[in-house]
């Protein structure tokens, strides 16, 4: 199977992820991808993050694997442009569609705020704060993804493959339906000005995670040191929502000249199930995920795989330069 990318002349940044991203899970399954060489700069090789040499890691996450090369009878093609997919010779294609509409361009925090994704980190009075990444581009990448295997099968066993579309603001409503789903059915509130008793918290090197329940507060209140968490309006999850601001000013202040290490192996002590935001680095060396082998060494250094096995290999572990 070989798949064409191309992007429009006009893409935005989160087209040119979700079609990058559709054709790196198709290469990471064995498919053949390339990328046209139509001269143009590729503005992903400037994007942050930036390793050492001043290279883009995420143009090399997303380009991982795939060549340039020009169109073939049989090919596949995903594209975030109307146009080349309408000129297309057949139905092998998938078009992503990561705009409203025509006369507005539209960006991940738009197509989160237009999907309530925000209301999960919205709070009243202050500016839309956007999900970290291309969160929108990577949920549409991995819809055209599941539209090209469709196609690709469609064509395997009927002989007509099928055309897709995918509109990226669809995909995440879809993705957000629990939480639509709780605002439509009255049985919750819309996350804006939601209380949430588990939050983010900053620590001396970082940030924590507190996970905690009613029955964990005397060992709270123990590895904070601080006894005032024991008060009965902290009891309950009700009487903690209600002083959300309260406690977490004492668990703030408690947390800020203790490192992630110190509060991790106390909190496992204590049963406490607190979490570390990890960075990519801390991921790679995470003992579990060394384990399990999450990330691999690649021909452009270490990449995520496949979080799957196939007949006890990973995907990629199987792969031998032939196309799927």
């Amino acid at each position: 199977m070989r798949i064409i990318e191309q992007v429009g002349a006009g893409s935005t940044d989160m087209g040119r992820v979700a079609v990058a991203f559709a054709g790196l899970l198709a290469q990471r399954f064995g498919a053949t991808v390339l990328r046209l060489a139509n001269g143009a700069p590729d503005p992903t090789e400037h994007w942050p993050p930036l390793l050492a040499d001043g290279s883009s890691a995420l143009h090399r996450f997303l380009t991982a694997g795939k060549g340039f090369g020009t169109v073939q009878p049989g090919d596949y093609l995903v594209t975030d442009d109307p146009a080349t997919a309408a000129a297309w010779r057949d139905d092998r294609k998938v078009l992503i569609l990561p705009t409203l509409d025509d006369s507005r361009p539209q960006s991940d925090l738009t197509v989160m705020a237009a999907s309530g994704l925000l209301d999960i980190v919205g709070e009243v009075g202050r500016a839309p704060l956007a999900l970290p990444g291309y969160q929108m581009g990577y949920v549409a990448g991995m819809v055209a993804f599941n539209a090209l295997l469709a196609s690709h099968l469609s064509s395997i066993l009927g002989g007509t493959p099928l055309a897709g579309e995918v509109a990226v603001l669809e995909a995440a409503r879809w993705l957000n339906w629990k939480n639509l789903l709780s605002e439509v059915s009255g049985q919750r509130a819309a996350g804006v000005g939601r209380a949430e008793e588990w939050q983010i918290t900053r620590c001396r090197d970082g940030y924590i995670a507190p996970v905690f329940r009613d029955r964990d507060m005397p060992n709270l209140a123990r590895l904070m040191r601080v006894p005032a968490l024991l008060e009965e309006r902290f009891a309950t999850a009700a009487g903690r929502r209600r002083n959300l601001a309260d406690m977490y000013r004492l668990i703030e202040a408690a947390l800020a000249e203790r490192t992630a290490a110190d509060i991790l192996v106390e909190a496992a002590e204590l049963k406490l199930p607190f979490a570390q935001v990890q960075s990519p680095a801390q991921v790679a060396a995470d003992p579990q995920m060394r384990h399990r082998r999450f990330i691999i060494e690649g021909p452009q250094g270490p990449m995520p795989r496949l979080p799957l096995l196939w007949n006890g290999q990973s995907v990629e572990s199987r792969q031998s330069g032939r196309d799927a």
